[in-house]
């Protein structure tokens, strides 16, 4: 089972942020980008691939023991290769601690940065409309929420694209 970690935006930061893509039009059909559903959206904390369901719901309940909540929000947007994402404020010393810890020994040694994607691309030609959306987003401030908890979620492939599916829910509580 293709596994990760991560922390869910409650709804009304979700309505935020879908609102403010409206509100921006950018979100068109005839877009380069292809625009993550909203049933996607998350921060990933750890990514595990396949990986035994038992074995990593243990791993992800011991490493959040100790971490308390998070204020966080979503705020600014920018591009990596190929992503369109929005940005995270608030406790993100915090939450890359809790990455860390997720990762474990041996895990993705990248810099951590916090995000929540937004749309993927892989033609060139999208990279300046990316960009611009970036911009756009630059000074979005949504609302802030206090995240209480990790959740171990598990993603299938098939021919729609990815499904997200909650497997365990790790309680932040200090």
């Amino acid at each position: 089972m293709r596994l990760f970690a991560a922390i869910v935006p409650p709804p009304e930061v979700l309505d935020a942020l879908d609102a403010e893509l409206t509100r921006l039009d950018v979100r068109s059909p005839d877009s380069p980008l292809r625009w993550s559903g909203r049933p996607l959206w998350h921060l990933t904390l750890a990514f595990y691939g396949e990986a035994d369901l038992g074995e990593r719901t243990r791993f992800v309940a011991e490493q959040v023991r100790g971490h308390g909540p998070l204020g966080l929000g979503l705020a600014g947007a920018g591009t990596f290769t190929g992503v369109l994402w929005a940005g995270v404020q608030g406790d993100v010393e915090a939450l890359g601690a809790l990455a860390v810890a997720l990762r474990g020994p041996g895990g993705d040694a990248k810099p951590f940065h916090p995000h929540l994607t937004l749309a993927r691309w892989k033609r060139r030609s999208a990279q300046r409309p990316a960009r611009r959306i970036a911009a756009a987003l630059a000074d979005y401030r949504g609302p802030r929420w206090q995240a209480d908890e990790v959740v171990l979620m598990s993603s299938v492939r098939d021919h729609h694209g990815p499904t997200y599916a909650v497997q365990h829910r790790a309680p932040l509580a200090g």
